[in-house]
């Protein structure tokens, strides 16, 4: 009985703690809110999220900025890239340089910074800044100005290579190299042959963005005589003497100088100082795009209103010898070669004469006879050293085999009247002496390659070539390759067609009725 009545006891005990456990989570239940924030959890949120904002903030001005600065760089480098893609190709290409404001030819309008030629003059690029309107004020841009046969009203392409100039900006600066002390750039065209350097300083002040380009003309030939990038330049036609006032004179004829397939846009260079050096007689035409010239008064061809002949005259301090540093050929040694004939009679009774000459040494002058047909050839490539000189008679053939002639003694080489000569891949060389070419004749050759594409060359001082009258319009001198004489002069008789790449000389005369074309590739 006990018990049970424990177990009853501990029953209703156990309930009524259960009971009163209900009760106080229902009592803490209907007490707490089911939404909202602490006084304490609103004061930390208050004081934190301004934090965040701000540093949210300061980032993304720091980003903001930090575009723009990018943004500008971008576009500066890419200003700096723009110019320079172009830059260095076009003055490494330039035969001619200036920096003055509004030279006479300037390609396109604007304030010339740099101006630059090349092809004879027939291609032209200017540098020049242009003032833009920018709302009430005005900025200034780097236009490059293309202009192509001459044409220096119309560009064929204009391009904005940089932009926010400076309204004060400098044109480029020239450099000349130690031969060439002093430049004149600024006040007329010169030859890019005596400058070592073109560098163009640009500012940018809007950005605070500046640079410098710098670049040097194939055409520039050093102290050492070296050529950075490219060959020793010349024009098609060049006058060595410094001192001849007589340098060139060009009688009642044409003497055109070319250049590719054009006609008259070659240049002359001329490196006589002195004023009237080169003459054209009343009627006579010189047909060249310029004159390249040491003289500072740029009065190197004398006035005449009955000539025609080029106005545009550029000064250049460094003329030189485009070929000083070839080497001439050797002489050969061995015994002494002769020439042997044969003789044949035609059905009419004519006697005919044909001479065979192989390679070799020639003490004493072949001599060459016969009548009616005479044909005189030079058999088999090689050297042919005449060492008492060469004279080829009237009314003969005269084939020349590919090799070198060299031709000493007091007549080096002349050929009599009515001569025909044909030949090769040839190189007539004369190291002593005088050489003519006799009257009515007619000289059809092609020159080594391997002597610069020299056909004839003349190394005597004060020597003389002379190609004599013509009688017969259709006899002519017609050479693939070039006349080189560094110390003599070149001169033609009356009624002369003579072809040529090119012709360096010390001076030259040609006669009236000339007809002298240098067509330079």
């Amino acid at each position: 009985m006990s018990h049970d009545r424990s177990r009853r006891r501990l029953g209703i005990m156990l309930s009524e703690r259960m009971s009163r456990n209900q009760d106080f989570g229902r009592t803490c239940s209907e007490n707490r809110p089911d939404q909202g924030f602490t006084l304490i959890e609103l004061l930390i949120t208050v004081t934190i999220l301004p934090i965040v904002v701000g540093a949210i903030s300061v980032g993304l001005i720091a980003i903001f900025s930090l575009q723009s600065s990018v943004g500008n760089r971008l576009s500066n480098s890419g200003d700096a890239q723009m110019v320079s893609s172009t830059y260095l190709k076009d003055v490494q290409s330039s035969t001619m340089i200036t920096t003055q404001a509004t030279s006479t030819p300037q390609c396109g309008a604007g304030t010339q910074l740099l101006g630059l030629q090349w092809d004879s003059g027939q291609t032209m690029v200017s540098y020049s800044a242009i003032q833009v309107p920018n709302g009430p004020s005005f900025t200034y841009s780097l236009v490059r100005d293309y202009c192509t046969f001459g044409n220096s009203v119309s560009p064929s392409l204009v391009s904005t290579v940089s932009y926010g100039l400076s309204a004060s900006q400098g044109p480029a600066e020239i450099t000349c190299s130690s031969t060439a002390p002093t430049c004149a750039a600024s006040t007329q065209w010169i030859s890019a042959a005596g400058v070592s350097a073109v560098t163009l300083a640009i500012s940018e002040p809007g950005s605070k963005f500046s640079y410098s380009l710098t670049a040097t003309p194939r055409a520039w030939t050093s102290a050492s005589g070296g050529v950075p990038g490219g060959g020793v330049p010349y024009a098609p036609f060049t006058l060595l003497d410094p001192n001849s006032c007589s340098a060139l004179r060009v009688g009642q004829g044409t003497l055109s100088v070319n250049v590719g397939t054009g006609t008259g846009n070659g240049v002359l260079s001329v490196a006589s100082t002195c004023p009237g050096a080169v003459t054209v007689s009343n009627g006579g035409t010189l047909a060249a795009s310029s004159v390249i010239t040491a003289d500072q008064s740029l009065n190197t061809i004398a006035t005449n209103a009955q000539a025609t002949y080029p106005s545009n005259e550029y000064y250049s301090t460094q003329l030189s010898n485009p070929f000083a540093a070839l080497a001439p050929p050797t002489i050969p040694t061995g015994p002494s070669a002769s020439c042997t004939y044969t003789q044949t009679t035609d059905a009419s009774g004519n006697q005919n004469f044909t001479y065979t000459c192989p390679p070799g040494v020639y003490n004493s002058p072949p001599a060459f006879s016969g009548t009616n047909t005479v044909t005189i050839n030079f058999s088999g490539a090689g050297t042919y050293y005449f060492s008492q000189g060469l004279i080829i008679p009237n009314n003969v053939t005269v084939d020349f085999a590919t090799g070198t002639y060299i031709f000493d003694g007091t007549t080096a080489l002349s050929t009599g009247s009515n001569v025909t000569m044909d030949g090769s891949n040839l190189l007539f060389y004369i190291g002593s002496g005088a050489a003519s070419f006799g009257n009515n004749g007619t000289i059809s050759m092609s020159a080594l390659s391997e002597y610069d594409s020299i056909a004839i060359w003349d190394a005597v001082p004060s020597g003389t070539i002379t190609i004599g009258d013509n009688s017969n319009v259709s006899s002519n001198a017609s050479i693939n390759g070039g006349i080189y004489m560094p110390q003599g002069s070149l001169i033609t008789g009356s009624n002369v067609t003579v072809a040529a790449t090119f012709i360096v000389t010390d001076t030259a005369t040609f006669g009236n009725n000339l007809n002298l074309t240098i067509t330079s590739p």
